[in-house]
């Protein structure tokens, strides 16, 4: 069922696709698809569902352990947090788990209501809603103080295990962009259903903050399938990309050779390979 709210501020939602850093593939699947491609993949096509949805979004650094990343997450002014992973166990586990942090109330309600509309509208197996004070890493079977990435973010913040990438059949699925486009859409009316449930306290300054829904208004919003517009964004948000003087993107527009040199410097700063510039 879709949410339709009207929200008084313009939230920001920050998006950790999981694994990812130093070339960590997470879990892998038979065929041999990579939990962390399946991630990167769900989270661009969340970051264009929440956009469209009038929401900010922020996606954490995935060259950052989990907890740095919730650490980012909360500094850059986010409201919740949700990390993205795939399961992984025997051939024939299956279905939707949804983790929170332990004694994190409005994490738990955020949790239950991404478990339900993604169960509901998936009918995949419901495993549950779960807390984090009883996950147990396969490295410290005694270990009893959560995940980083859940117990750093000081708001409401989840973690989706969305199917088992280690069973064939939902493996499958997990390769299928239109199964993760509809993953994705799940996830935001989940989002909007908790936003509108909730009153989560706005910055002093938020409604002075530019929409970044109005920028480069000549990029369609289905594009290379919903991602172009993210990733756009997402390097005008690192100071990669820039726009024309008249708003515009112009993504037809041919790239001159100076303009290449200036976008891969750009991107070079970012990185720290050369000096700003």
């Amino acid at each position: 069922m879709e949410v339709a709210i009207k929200m008084k501020k313009k939230y920001r939602i920050a998006i950790d696709p999981g694994h990812g850093k130093d070339g960590d593939p997470g879990a892998l699947g038979a065929s041999g698809l990579k939990e962390a491609e399946v991630t990167a993949t769900l989270a661009a096509y969340l970051d264009n569902e929440l956009r469209l949805a009038g929401l900010g979004t922020y996606q954490v650094d995935r060259s950052l352990l989990s907890s740095q990343r919730a650490e980012e997450a909360a500094a850059a002014g986010c409201d919740l947090l949700v990390s993205l992973h795939c399961n992984a166990a025997g051939s024939t586990a299956r279905g939707i788990e949804t983790w929170f942090p332990h004694g994190n109330e409005k994490g738990e309600k955020l949790a239950r209501s991404l478990q339900q509309i993604l169960v509901e509208e998936s009918s995949a197996v419901d495993r549950g809603v779960k807390d984090d004070y009883n996950w147990r890493p396969a490295i410290d079977p005694s270990w009893t103080g959560g995940m980083g990435v859940l117990r750093c973010f000081p708001g409401p913040v989840c973690l989706v295990e969305l199917l088992f990438i280690s069973n064939p059949e939902e493996e499958k699925k997990l390769s299928e962009r239109d199964f993760l486009v509809k993953a994705a859409s799940f996830l935001r009316q989940g989002i909007l259903s908790f936003l509108g449930e909730e009153a989560l306290t706005p910055s002093p300054d938020e409604e002075n903050e530019a929409d970044a829904d109005t920028l480069f208004p000549d990029i369609m919003a289905d594009l290379w399938s919903g991602t172009a517009r993210s990733m756009v964004l997402r390097l005008f948000e690192l100071g990669v990309l820039s726009g024309y003087e008249d708003g515009a993107f112009h993504p037809q527009q041919p790239l001159s050779r100076i303009e290449g040199v200036s976008l891969v410097y750009r991107a070079l700063a970012l990185l720290g390979k050369v000096a700003g510039g």
